[in-house]
């Protein structure tokens, strides 16, 4: 199936992430292979996809499916942590807003819960 549609989440809050997460496994169950799914978070949203968190399993699924888990390089560094304390299924950019920018250029549909 071709890719026709695009999706970028946008994760500000780590008390949002189970909402973000059901909400883009309901879109791939929807959609199936038709849809790409970008999750970026920055700001307090990086710590959801730390090692330690609750989501480590979540974002290592959705990873083989085709997800993809970015974080800001900012974030981190302001909140010193370090690459090595995520996931390598999540991806660091260097700024998670220039991200969200390049994605629209790209025409994803941005949503933000």
């Amino acid at each position: 199936m071709t890719i026709r549609y695009r999706a970028l989440f946008h994760l500000t809050e780590t008390g949002k992430t189970g909402a973000a997460l059901q909400t883009a496994r309901n879109l791939l169950a929807d959609m199936g292979d038709g849809v790409e799914v970008e999750v970026v978070a920055h700001g307090d949203g990086v710590k959801a996809f730390l090692l330690t968190g609750q989501y480590v399993d979540d974002v290592g699924s959705m990873s083989k499916q085709g997800v993809r888990f970015v974080v800001c390089a900012n974030s981190i560094r302001a909140m010193t942590f370090a690459r090595d304390d995520f996931p390598r299924s999540v991806e660091v950019v260097p700024s998670g807003i220039s991200e969200i920018v390049r994605r629209q250029a790209e025409r994803y549909a941005y949503i933000r819960l």
